[in-house]
């Protein structure tokens, strides 16, 4: 090993260490101190003249009313349970509301709460329906969410469930209907309104916060976002945190969809097939009673066309095949990577989940098996090309004396040391550039090792998986077992790479401070990505043995 590869090494490390300190994990919300929803305040849907919301002209829609996003709204009331209509799937739970036509909670069924381990994990908005809906006719807006609908229900020819609700507002008949898909996660949502006046549109309030069910909830409120997707371009994440208390940032259309959600779970609202896209999303800061940003609110806007609307809700894990299988990107809703490094962080992380995925259903081993397997396998099929760097590095070793014969004789003559020090790369049968390409081995695993340390941070398929004396990979190593492992590989990957290396005390001395540094870094991250990049490491030891011997051989002969 030389000064480059722990050059590339140390370059690594300041990324992952900068980046803690860049997005800092927030003070974990001391218990019972969680703040409540305030229903008063959210939504808040107001905004600047200037930020008047109208719907691109590209969409041929008209524009909304500025009462659209300028009436506050009433404080909603929470519906009784008695009044709460359970519609039963093998994956969720719905609870919905005749107030509002809309559902009030949603459990998923398919994972417990490890809060409360003999609950489902519940998406509800702490006191207030999910979803709530508004219509803007004319210059008039018709509260749907205050008021009372009747309810039916039914079941569909493919055994989906149909649950309909009809009632009266503004002077004419609505009816809104959930058909609800039984065997997934996902439930189409028609209306029809009689008497509207032209144009109309229909506001969706998203939910304001969705509540934690995980064992770290201060990691888990940390990551309540909400996203979108604009038809002509990339989806995009805004965490709560990022929006001060009533500010408001307004994102036009055409939208393919939006979502609120947290570390493992989303609520999204997907154009449907044959509906209009929406128009616009509002996004307001909610209120913060601790430093942990948990609430805001967000309005989704619809061109109401001939008295009708409609859209797919989403409701449950963010499973990457279920994302998938839903389509219209909705695999974008948890971004990958800062915004800078999304478009080489994204698809590296999208293949590194594919494989692990494909491993975990070939091999029927635990995620923890796998990870180990996918380290080794990363570097075994880097073999070759990091042979190929490494004797790059042995002839360069081998050419340094005479480079610096040259540099010292010709140290008065640039043009002439130039000449020579070519001449020396021709005699060896080597190319100026080859220091720069024996780096190129050891910063292709990067890519692979920073798309991990995002995939970690929301990838539910690793959520409450154990391994050995782990119960969860998703968090970190309690008793930083791991991490150690991890520091101590490193440094016996160092200290074989430098045995029969020409004196460096530069690199001796990284060679003992490099690992403890990473160690420290790591600690506290998943125990996944400790776990990987472990058995990376102890996987690299044989090649850096079989170098050291050869660069001995080559000491012997001289």
């Amino acid at each position: 090993m030389d000064r480059r590869f722990f050059l590339a090494l140390l370059l690594s490390a300041v990324v992952i260490g900068v980046t803690p300190w860049i997005f800092p994990s927030p003070k974990p919300v001391p218990t019972g101190s969680a703040p409540r929803v305030d229903s008063s305040v959210a939504p808040q849907l107001q905004t600047t003249p200037a930020q008047s919301v109208a719907a691109p002209q590209a969409t041929g829609t008209a524009a909304v009313p500025a009462a659209a996003v300028m009436q506050a709204a009433a404080p909603a009331t929470s519906p009784a349970i008695s009044d709460t209509l359970f519609v039963q799937t093998p994956k969720l739970e719905y609870g919905f509301s005749a107030q509002g036509a809309t559902p009030v909670s949603i459990a998923v069924k398919t994972y417990s709460n490890q809060l409360k381990p003999k609950e489902y994990v519940t998406l509800n908005s702490g006191g207030v329906p999910l979803l709530r809906y508004r219509l803007i006719s004319g210059r008039d807006t018709i509260r749907l969410d205050q008021t009372v609908f009747t309810s039916s229900r039914g079941k569909a020819q493919d055994g989906a469930e149909i649950v309909q609700f009809r009632g009266d507002a503004g002077g004419g008949a609505v009816t809104i209907t959930y058909t609800i898909d039984t065997a997934g996660y996902s439930s189409k949502v028609s209306g029809t309104v009689t008497g509207a006046t032209e144009p109309a549109f229909l506001l969706i309030d998203l939910p304001s916060t969705l509540p934690s069910a995980e064992s770290d909830s201060a990691q888990d409120l940390s990551h309540l976002a909400y996203a979108f997707k604009p038809s002509n371009d990339n989806a995009s994440s805004i965490g709560f945190g990022k929006l001060d208390p009533g500010e408001s940032k307004l994102e036009r259309g055409p939208l393919t969809w939006a979502a609120v959600k947290n570390k493992y779970f989303v609520l999204g609202i997907l154009e449907a097939k044959g509906q209009t896209a929406f128009s616009e999303v509002l996004f307001v800061g909610g209120t913060r009673n601790s430093k942990i940003a948990t609430h805001g609110s967000a309005t989704l806007v619809q061109q109401v066309k001939s008295g009708a609307f409609g859209f797919d809700l989403y409701a449950g894990p963010q499973e990457w095949k279920q994302l998938i299988a839903t389509g219209r990107d909705f695999d974008h809703v948890n971004p990958y990577g800062w915004s800078f490094m999304r478009g080489l962080v994204q698809p590296v992380a999208a293949l590194v989940i594919q494989s692990l995925l494909w491993m975990h259903q070939v091999l029927k081993l635990s995620y923890g098996w796998v990870l180990v397997i996918f380290g080794v396998a990363i570097r075994i099929i880097l073999w070759p090309l990091n042979q190929k760097a490494m004797r790059s590095q042995l002839k360069m070793q081998e050419m340094q004396p005479r480079l610096q014969e040259v540099q010292k004789k010709y140290a008065n003559n640039p043009d002439k040391q130039r000449e020579e020090i070519m001449k020396v790369y021709r005699e060896s049968g080597s190319s100026p550039l080859a220091p720069l390409a024996g780096c190129l081995p050891l910063l292709i695993p990067m890519p692979v090792f920073f798309a991990l340390f995002f995939v970690f941070q929301n990838t539910i398929e690793f959520r409450g998986v154990p391994f050995l004396w782990l119960t969860d990979i998703s968090v970190k190593d309690p008793f930083y077992i791991l991490p150690l492992l991890m520091g101590i590989s490193m440094f016996l990957l160092s200290w074989v790479g430098m045995r029969n290396s020409p004196p460096n005390p530069q690199a001796k001395m990284m060679g003992y401070v490099f690992p403890v540094m990473m160690t420290v870094m790591l600690a506290n991250l998943a125990s996944g990505l400790n776990l990987y990049y472990t058995a990376q490491n102890f996987a690299a030891i044989p090649q850096q043995w079989l170098i050291a011997r050869e660069r001995g051989k080559q000491k012997a002969a001289k």
